[in-house]
């Protein structure tokens, strides 16, 4: 993780917990149910062609992120003309790319043929804390795209073509290009502040008083659990450079006393003396080796009574759920790794010398419990 500007990320108030899961996993499957209803009266190969042209989407989303387009409209709805003269852009072609965009919901385009914000576009403006706008960058950028061009290359031989492709893989490649790993830290921002929400309420963080976030970047979900849980103290773990950056988020966000900030590899070793070790979204960039590396060092750290908390998304080897079907094949495509089952996590615990223990499945992302 590289340093990332503190906007969006205020100290008080805190947004409320999000709804319970059961909550939320109940308002996702009405959803998922409405949309296969509906899709039961259109003709199948209409769903395909709409399947086929979504990349138009995505890039026109990226496209429009790049260029601040949603920025330019916080003054008030704007005919395409009006916003590129503004950011000195054709006007046809914006007006083309916001009216297929506004065909999905994102951004309202009005009989009077002026383009307003919907609730979906309010999101892609630069401030936002969801950090949508640098998602829709990331994704739909060269680096990304040119690694899906050839998906052929990884259904043939299961190897990333990203590291095909450019050379090296997805995390030397943000080190070559620091504007790209800027771009990707502040998605990783944006997920975290959401999942730091869920993971707060998911767990029961009574049990334990100190933390470390191990691969915790500049603090992100250590601030946020400590500021949600004010009996936690933490660990923040990271390469030198990056623990060095986040002293000014900790500070930020007013927990900077409450954390002890410690710089090393996590395939060389973890801090110890803590209750319970974090690892969010970790695991799911390596192979299954890799992954027995990283928890064998931090099982080597724990001492009697503590635990580590995978923090991942759940994907069952015959789940159908989008987010994880996606997240999946994204970390084959980009990565080495995968998003894997709480059979999968179990197997790899045992490899590691760690006992399975309880699971909190919330929506798209869990807590999987160890113990040494």
């Amino acid at each position: 993780m590289r340093g990332v500007p503190e906007q969006g990320l205020p100290a008080e108030p805190l947004p409320p917990f999000l709804a319970p899961a059961w909550a939320l996993k109940v308002g996702v499957r009405v959803r998922d149910f409405l949309h296969r209803a509906v899709d039961k009266l259109v003709p199948a190969e209409v769903l395909v062609f709409e399947q086929v042209t979504s990349l138009a989407v995505a890039h026109a989303l990226g496209a429009v992120a790049r260029l601040r387009v949603a920025d330019a409209l916080d003054s008030g709805p704007a005919t395409a003309a009006e916003l590129a003269a503004k950011l000195s852009l054709d006007a046809d072609a914006l007006h083309r790319t916001l009216r297929l965009l506004a065909s999905n919901g994102i951004f309202a385009l009005t009989a009077d043929g002026r383009f307003a914000h919907t609730r979906r576009s309010r999101v892609l403006c630069s401030s936002h804390r969801s950090r949508a706008r640098d998602a829709a960058d990331y994704f739909s950028g060269d680096a990304t795209a040119s690694a899906y061009v050839q998906f052929d290359r990884w259904l043939k031989t299961g190897r990333s073509p990203f590291t095909s492709v450019h050379g090296v893989n997805v995390f030397e490649r943000f080190a070559q290009h620091p504007d790209e790993g800027a771009v990707f830290d502040q998605v990783m921002m944006g997920i975290t502040l959401l999942h730091g929400r869920m993971v707060a309420g998911l767990y029961p963080f009574a049990e334990i008083e100190r933390i470390c976030d191990v691969g915790g970047g500049r603090g992100t979900l250590l601030s946020e659990l400590l500021l949600r849980h004010p009996h936690l103290r933490g660990v923040l773990y990271d390469a030198q450079s990056v623990v060095d950056s986040a002293a000014s988020l900790l500070e930020h966000r007013g927990v900077a006393g409450r954390v002890e900030r410690v710089a090393g590899s996590f395939f060389e070793r973890v801090p110890g003396g803590c209750d319970a070790y974090v690892l969010k979204n970790v695991l799911h960039d390596w192979a299954d080796e890799t992954c027995v590396r990283l928890l064998s060092k931090v099982r080597e750290a724990m001492g009697r009574g503590s635990r580590v908390l995978v923090v991942e998304t759940l994907v069952p080897l015959c789940s159908t759920d989008p987010y994880g079907a996606r997240a999946d094949v994204h970390m084959g495509v980009v990565c080495e790794g995968r998003e894997r089952s709480q059979g999968d996590y179990a197997a790899l615990f045992e490899r590691a010398g760690l006992k399975p223990g309880r699971v909190f499945d919330g929506t798209a992302i869990a807590v999987i419990e160890a113990s040494a």
